[in-house]
Formats: C-alpha cells, sequence, structure tokens
C-alpha cells in the first residue's frame, strides 16, 4: 500500500485528477493524505469534495483556513473577494458535503510511519500529545450543533498573538494555529499578518525552524510534519522535521505530491496548473 499526500488543492479538480493518474493511484490498495485547503479560489471546489468523499476510506483529509471559510460562509458568514463557494453552498448534496467537512481533523498523526499532518503548523510550545488533545477539543466543537456560529467567529481577523486564558478565545486561537501559522517566536507569539517567505522580524521564525520546539523532542521515534498554507515559501522539502507542500497551484504554480511510505526522503511529484 502507497501513502500519498497532497498539498493545497484550491478547488483545481483537474490538476489533482492528472497528479493521481502520474503515480497510478488505486484507492482500493492506496491511501490519499490531503494537508487543507480542498476548497475555494479555483475552478472546481464542488467536484473536488464530492471526489474525495467519495474515496471514503482511502482519503485522510486535515481542515485548512479556506475549508472552514467554507462552513464559516455556509452557516450564514460573510463572503470574500475572491471566493469561489457558492456552487458548493447551493449544490444539491451541499449538506451533505458540509457535514463531512466538519468531521474531518485538524491533525491527522501515523505513529507507525512517523508523520503527522496539519494544514500550517503547531506551536513551538507544544508537544505532539498536546497538539493532538488541543485539535480535538476544536475538532469537537465543529462536530456539535455550535459549530456554524464558532466558523463565523474565525472569521475576525483579531486573533490573539499568544495563547489566551479564556477557554472560549483559546479555541479560536489553536484553529488558528492549526490553519493559519506562518510565522512565530520561540515563546509562541505568532504574526497573523505576514504572509511572505521571509520576514525582517528578528523574533520571529517559520514555526517549523525553531531549534527548541517541544514537539521536535516527543519520544524516541521522530516525528516529522507534512503541511501546506504557505505558497510564498513553496517546496519545504529538505528540512530534517517538515516537509512543506504548498507549491501555488491555484496561482498558477504546481500541485505536488510526496509518497511517504519509504524509509528514505519522500519521493516528490508535481503538475504544473494553469
Amino acid at each position: 500500500m502507497a501513502v500519498y499526500v497532497v498539498g493545497d488543492i484550491q478547488g483545481c479538480y483537474k490538476p489533482l485528477k492528472k497528479l493521481l493518474k502520474q503515480v497510478n493511484f488505486n484507492p482500493k490498495e492506496d491511501m490519499l493524505w490531503c494537508a487543507g485547503d480542498m476548497v475555494n479560489r479555483g475552478p472546481d471546489s464542488l467536484k473536488v469534495l464530492r471526489f474525495l468523499k467519495k474515496l471514503g476510506d482511502a482519503c485522510v483529509c486535515v481542515l485548512g483556513n479556506h475549508d472552514i471559510q467554507l462552513l464559516a460562509y455556509y452557516a450564514g458568514g460573510k463572503s470574500f473577494e475572491g471566493d469561489t463557494l457558492d456552487e458548493v453552498v447551493h449544490a444539491k448534496d451541499g449538506a451533505a458535503l458540509i457535514d463531512w467537512l466538519r468531521h474531518k481533523p485538524l491533525l491527522h498523526h501515523d505513529k507507525t510511519l512517523g508523520w503527522a499532518m496539519v494544514h500550517a503548523g503547531v506551536s513551538p510550545l507544544w508537544s505532539l500529545k498536546k497538539a493532538k488533545k488541543r485539535a480535538r477539543k476544536v475538532e469537537a466543537v465543529l462536530q456539535s450543533d455550535d459549530w456554524g456560529s464558532f466558523c463565523k467567529a474565525l472569521q475576525s481577523k483579531g486573533f490573539p498573538t499568544q495563547e489566551p486564558k479564556d477557554k472560549h478565545v483559546r479555541l479560536l486561537f489553536n484553529t488558528a494555529v492549526f490553519t493559519r501559522t506562518r510565522f512565530c517566536s520561540d515563546v509562541g507569539t505568532f504574526d497573523w499578518q505576514q504572509k511572505t517567505a521571509d520576514t525582517t522580524d528578528q523574533h520571529s521564525q517559520p514555526w517549523f525552524e525553531h531549534e527548541h520546539a517541544k514537539w521536535k523532542k516527543d519520544g524516541k521515534k521522530k516525528t516529522r510534519f507534512v503541511f501546506g498554507h504557505w505558497a510564498a515559501k513553496g517546496l519545504v522539502a529538505e528540512h530534517p522535521y517538515v516537509l512543506g507542500l504548498d507549491t501555488g497551484c491555484v496561482w498558477g504554480g504546481q500541485l505536488t505530491l510526496a509518497r511517504l511510505d519509504q524509509e528514505k526522503m519522500p519521493r516528490l511529484f508535481a503538475v504544473h496548473c494553469r
């Protein structure tokens, strides 16, 4: 069985199908991981969701910020410039797709493979165990009757830069960490505004660059993280702890796939996108 992981699809259905054909993906034998942002900005979000849902147990997806934007919009929240979500919201099977989506995790961990997957990142103050616990708490809300109001609250641009004491605000903060992280300090102060590949802030680094991050020191077997979200950063393939796969498909870049079930460095596959 092969285990593949794909970066941000963002409604780019044709490149996804082309990429899976390139590796002869067989859902009866293989697994596909999706690192979040399955929808939005691209032309075929509805086709992407229908395809991934149909894969059933052969597909594992984590939620990204654009996936949560779809949930918020479906629940009556705001639409933003550039969104391409109306087709999903008004589809006959829209309610079923939304229900499927909001039951997806924020963090997936395969102990046997030694890989974990999030859309954006985790805090340097979190061990893998703590990160999983934080993810489960948010997932419980997304799967509850309060999911709509919670997702609409996530449309705010005013996330705290450090972990707050208030339990409700902490849920919003934790969701932002999993779905929006790029730069942070080694003491867990997050910069939610900077979207470039680099920063001039001497206190901030990419979340995975902090030498003493607690998640790097968990257990005897090293766990590596695969993530997306950071098109400006592009492919991060030579780092000992992470694999970054957002290569900007929706912006005319590439859609990238990696095979994880091998002892050596993951083999990469890519298709160019219009």
